[in-house]
């Protein structure tokens, strides 16, 4: 345990030295609601107000950037600067990296989705759910399987510079054919069907399902089932490919 807390304790120092990390985790989402919150707060989206829809998905956002950016992109950073070659001589064994780089990756977004929180609250007024439990259900879940996506950037790139263009090119679906910033009944049908096909579409759903209180229900099953085959087809796709060290 001392081993997992140390690595973790690492991973973080690590974390906040890098730049577009925390660009992207901290800055970039909130910038981002505050935007869209000043530009659509009267409006209404399926039944839902503006951030009944879009706190949860903002906070999707923010799973993706943390996946891509302070998982998937830092790991290949730090495989390049020979990290993990350097900790092979250490008593740290594979597994305590790993479980300290998922813990780090939580530790990440769950305080950017507390930035979101507090920004809506405190800067709009608005109100937070009334269904904690399944949001934090529905949180995890979709945490835990775009960190898996996460884990196959830095299995099938070697450089930074390969998987920071991976990940900027993966940014502007995620953010923009996923429903996370913009309705995507305002976009034409063949926008709308190339939103299917978009991991991040499922876990704007799944939040909102979580945050409005229906994650538990029929509804929710199909975006439940998909994110269940992503997350299977990831761990695979992970698991084969995926090295510390070149």
């Amino acid at each position: 345990m001392q081993t997992i807390i140390t690595h973790t304790q690492m991973e973080l120092r690590l974390f906040f030295r890098e730049t577009l990390a925390l660009l992207f985790t901290f800055i970039v989402p909130a910038v981002s609601f505050i935007v869209f919150g000043l530009m659509f707060e009267s409006n209404s989206y399926e039944g839902l107000d503006y951030f009944q829809a879009y706190i949860p998905s903002m906070i999707a956002i923010i799973i993706f950037t943390t996946a891509f950016f302070s998982m998937g992109l830092q790991i290949v950073i730090d495989r390049e600067k020979g990290v993990y070659k350097r900790l092979k001589g250490t008593p740290i064994n594979q597994h305590a990296i790993f479980l300290a780089t998922i813990i780090k990756g939580f530790i990440a977004f769950y305080v950017g989705g507390i930035e979101i929180l507090f920004i809506a609250k405190f800067g709009f007024g608005s109100e937070l759910t009334s269904h904690p439990f399944e949001f934090f259900v529905a949180l995890t879940f979709s945490a835990i399987t775009f960190f898996s996506i996460g884990f196959i950037v830095s299995s099938i790139t070697k450089r930074m510079q390969t998987a920071l263009g991976v990940a900027m090119i993966a940014m502007y679906p995620m953010m923009f054919l996923s429903g996370a910033t913009i309705p995507l009944e305002t976009y034409p049908e063949i926008l709308q069907k190339i939103a299917a096909i978009v991991p991040l579409t499922y876990v704007v759903n799944v939040l909102r399902e979580g945050w409005n209180g229906t994650l538990f229900t029929s509804g929710a099953l199909l975006d439940i089932g998909i994110l269940c085959g992503i997350l299977i087809v990831s761990t695979i796709i992970g698991l084969k490919y995926f090295k510390w060290t070149d």
